[in-house]
């Protein structure tokens, strides 16, 4: 492809970079995120799980949500 002038998106030009590329700092980020949301997720879980452990089932029929503050 190199005949052609075509380069890869984000590539070097022959040379090994020392820093991370774009595609390195967008899967960082991604992952700051995606930790950030299951913080969310299991406190929120935690309030409504039953005995307060997000994991727990409630019972079909027998659902009890805390009362508001």
């Amino acid at each position: 492809m190199s005949q052609f002038g075509m380069q890869m998106a984000g590539g070097r030009a022959g040379r090994r970079a020392a820093f991370p590329d774009v595609y390195t700092a967008l899967a960082v980020v991604a992952c700051v995120f995606l930790v950030a949301a299951l913080a969310v997720m299991f406190s929120a879980g935690s309030k409504v799980g039953k005995d307060g452990s997000p994991f727990g089932l409630q019972e079909p029929g027998k659902i009890v949500l805390p009362t508001a503050k």
